[in-house]
């Protein structure tokens, strides 16, 4: 029996980045904790995403010094996760093996409900001498690789008939470099933003631009690829995805925008704005990608499952990204209202917020409004003082306030 374990490079990079993503996450939650943002946003997300961070890193570190693959012509092939035994594959259920980026998918036929399908599961490709294992699932199993290279190369000729084999193979040894550079790229520039946010803000309207502009330049990229970059490749596709660092960006600009939530003006006119965004963004995507990624399974719910999955994605960068634009982008004059604080409000639980009641509301309509402040606002005011609230009109003509103290 053969035995494949994970290397050792893998095992060092497991717990750096465990070690690195709870540090990162739990720094965050920190942050918001001692920062005066919505309570949602430090319990409702920081803390779970510390605590998913933190219970994913251990399982991943238990997992590349314990797991492991063992195959032979009698056992057939056997994957172990850190705690127990997860798959066996008789040699009788092979059915295909297929390289892919992410190790090797292995198809094989199992009984469901007493029903025969076919299902599939991929070893690593960071487990040690994985060759060994293609070599030997080469003569237990129809080889899918050389299909998915041939169709590769056939694609990626049809766009390059001018150029030699030998250019050939350098252009597509240039396309995956670049594709993991504006890969890292979008993750590293997300992270540099986040910490700007928090940590201080002189380079806010720079860092926003960035984060803002980099989706763009990604369709941009593959629309130039020629099909050579896609924006989400299959676990069965040879070619490099741009997926994670358009999801990256998207998230942190979405972050941003939820600090500046309690500033909205108009929440109805804000949602129209970011549905629009997401339109324009589905559009670029729609014309950016290739024609085989523009071809969907036939089966219906396939197709609404994948238009609603990236209809989301573009809306979470259209809501980021108006709400933050709208805020960081605007220069207009403010019209200054002056409004009596009528009552004062703490709520206290596992997080501290305060609220003024101010009277009458600057829509010139309703009589009193609750309005979230921040403590250093809350203490330096009294029932009966006024407050000055500052409106704006916005960048993308979203109106947002700002309130002051009168003094």
């Amino acid at each position: 029996m053969i035995k494949l374990t994970f290397s050792k490079k893998m095992k060092v990079v497991a717990v750096a980045s465990g070690i690195f993503l709870s540090a990162a996450f739990l720094f965050g939650f920190l942050i918001f904790l001692l920062t005066e943002v919505h309570p949602a946003v430090t319990w409702g997300l920081m803390l779970p995403l510390f605590i998913l961070s933190g219970t994913l890193s251990v399982f991943s570190v238990l997992e590349a010094f314990f797991a492991y693959c063992s195959f032979d012509d009698e056992n057939g092939i056997e994957f172990y996760s850190g705690f127990a035994k997860v798959k066996k594959i008789p040699v009788s259920s092979l059915q295909s093996f297929l390289i892919t980026q992410k190790g090797i998918s292995i198809s094989y036929k199992t009984l469901i409900g007493g029903i025969e399908k076919i299902k599939s599961f991929t070893a690593s490709i960071y487990f040690q001498n994985l060759q060994l294992l293609y070599e030997w699932l080469d003569s237990h199993a129809h080889n899918l690789y050389v299909e998915q290279v041939a169709q590769s190369i056939k694609e990626f000729t049809e766009f390059h008939d001018e150029l030699s084999d030998d250019e050939k193979n350098k252009l597509l040894q240039k396309t995956y470099m670049i594709a993991r550079i504006l890969k890292w790229g979008g993750v590293l520039i997300s992270i540099l933003f986040i910490a700007c946010i928090f940590l201080g803000r002189s380079f806010m309207h720079i860092g926003f631009i960035v984060c803002a502009a980099y989706p763009i330049l990604l369709f941009l990229i593959i629309r130039l690829s020629n099909g050579g970059i896609r924006f989400n490749a299959n676990n069965t596709d040879l070619y490099p995805s741009l997926l994670t660092p358009f999801w990256f960006c998207s998230v942190t600009l979405c972050i941003l925008a939820v600090i500046y939530i309690n500033q909205i003006y108009s929440f109805s006119k804000q949602v129209s704005v970011s549905v629009f965004v997401m339109l324009v963004m589905f559009f670029l995507y729609y014309i950016c990608i290739s024609e085989s990624e523009k071809k969907i399974e036939e089966k219906r719910s396939t197709r609404m499952l994948t238009v609603a999955s990236v209809l989301f994605l573009m809306f979470l960068y259209g809501f980021g990204f108006s709400v933050s634009a709208n805020i960081i982008l605007d220069k207009s004059k403010p019209t200054v209202f002056e409004v009596t604080v009528i009552n004062q409000r703490i709520l206290k639980g596992k997080r501290t917020n305060y609220y003024l009641e101010v009277s009458p509301w600057i829509d010139g309509k309703t009589k009193q409004k609750e309005i979230s402040v921040g403590s250093t606002l809350y203490s330096e005011v009294e029932l009966g003082n006024m407050v000055k609230i500052k409106l704006y009109k916005g960048f993308l003509g979203v109106p947002w306030f700002k309130v002051v103290n009168i003094k």
